[in-house]
């Protein structure tokens, strides 16, 4: 979680020296590289195609393109963490929208309440500029939230496979992005200093790759439902890290705001993680929000089981 939740600050840092898309294409094209040796280009089966695809749209360009885009518009950085996690509540109201699962009344009251955290610290005056940053967090949350429907589809399939061809789909799109919308690109790539290097080095690899492998082991060894409430200490390891790399101050507001969200999240992920018992006689399947175990390739939030 502390990978995940260092994505944030040190990405705020990545875009201080390379525009948004044009730094979201080349950790796009990094990861593709490290993960070739494990991922071999092997083509998925035929009907996971239109799954796989969504799910690279969605993760790949969607996710990355808004937060790294979030992260250059806003003056600080821990209101885009506390943001992303919107993801959660996204995810579970599209599964009860698209797929009519079943939703617990106490995860209607996290949702509820995540959203109301965001709400309050969007109000918050000092950070009335910076609104804007926070509805492409909520685009880029959505985003999340539609590569987790997308990615049910996808369990039987390779997580090397998954995030290789999620990393290598998103290079064209967001390279085409930064050629429209963005300038001086080159510029900025060979004027690069080491730390803008690092920076893009640990997006690549260290977020996506060292935290996944740990992950990895949490779910082989551990129940999931043991597993999911920790992903809310992400949120507390990236504001942290931006108040100390930053300096940045929270307000009253933003702290409550924060603590809000944190709490509605931890409620929709405990109670996802473990649905209500049932009488045996009950003939119907329940389905309980978005699955909590397919592991994809996010930089924080909640990620699902391979």
């Amino acid at each position: 979680m502390a990978l995940f939740g260092s994505a944030y600050p040190v990405g705020k840092l990545g875009v201080g020296q390379f525009p948004p898309f044009a730094f979201a294409a080349m950790r796009s094209a990094l990861l593709a590289l490290a993960l070739l040796p494990l991922w071999r280009l092997a083509r998925p089966p035929r009907h996971l195609v239109l799954p796989l695809a969504g799910f690279c749209a969605a993760m790949g360009v969607g996710v990355y393109a808004g937060m790294y885009t979030a992260l250059s518009m806003s003056a600080v950085v821990s209101p885009i963490v506390i943001g992303m996690q919107l993801s959660v509540p996204f995810a579970v109201l599209l599964g009860r929208l698209l797929l009519g699962e079943r939703v617990r009344a106490v995860t209607w009251g996290g949702i509820a309440a995540a959203f109301a955290g965001v709400v309050v610290i969007a109000f918050e005056p000092a950070l009335l500029d910076d609104v804007p940053a926070l509805l492409v967090t909520a685009l880029s949350a959505l985003s999340y939230a539609i590569a987790t429907l997308c990615a049910r589809s996808l369990r039987t399939l390779s997580p090397f496979t998954m995030n290789g061809w999620m990393a290598v789909t998103a290079i064209v799109p967001l390279a085409l992005l930064s050629a429209l919308f963005e300038h001086d690109q080159w510029h900025a790539v060979v004027t690069a200093d080491a730390l803008g290097w690092a920076v893009l080095l640990h997006a690549a690899l260290a977020v996506s790759l060292l935290g996944h492998v740990g992950m990895f082991s949490l779910y082989r060894h551990y129940p999931v439902a043991n597993v999911i409430p920790y992903y809310v200490l992400m949120p507390v390891f990236g504001v942290a890290l931006s108040l100390v790399m930053f300096a940045e101050s929270l307000s009253w507001q933003t702290l409550i705001g924060g603590v809000v969200v944190i709490a509605g999240i931890w409620t929709v992920n405990r109670s996802t993680a473990t649905p209500p018992r049932r009488a045996p006689a009950d003939p119907e399947p329940v389905e309980y929000g978005p699955d909590p175990g397919l592991v994809v390739d996010e930089p924080g939030g909640r990620p699902d089981r391979s």
